[in-house]
């Protein structure tokens, strides 16, 4: 009997562990670029996502490719809080995040709140360290 048992107890584990590594194409993330400026730069207006390459011309550009960057920047964002309704993020940097299936979500980053697939959230202390290092 408790050899019945161990045996269950193993084959559903690797069970466990054979469905936790089956990712989709869409969710495997490839790469990830950060486009951004001065996180305390003034301006005289909010900077809207779509303005942002205007107003800022000569941004910094870094790309994340290692697995272990992208899984810390992956991690800050699956734990993000929303905002209230009604704020909207003076942009000061972008994030690209380029998935297997060469589709791309874009983040709108502002020091207090960013856009991310149309919600609006709270920016993490994590992902503003993260961008300027």
């Amino acid at each position: 009997m408790k050899k019945l048992a161990t045996v269950l107890i193993l084959i559903l584990c690797s069970a466990l562990f054979a469905c936790k590594g089956n990712k989709s194409q869409a969710d495997v993330v490839k790469s990830v670029s950060l486009k951004f400026t001065e996180l305390g730069r003034q301006t005289i207006i909010s900077i809207d996502c779509d303005k942002f390459d205007y107003y800022f011309p000569e941004s910094k550009v870094r790309t994340l490719t290692k697995n272990t960057a992208i899984d810390s920047l992956m991690q800050i964002l699956n734990t993000m809080k929303r905002a209230e309704d009604g704020y909207k993020p003076d942009v000061r940097g972008k994030i690209f995040i380029t998935h297997a299936s060469n589709a791309t979500d874009t983040l709108c980053v502002g020091v207090k709140v960013l856009n991310y697939k149309g919600v609006t959230y709270e920016t993490p202390q994590d992902l503003l360290r993260l961008i300027q290092q």
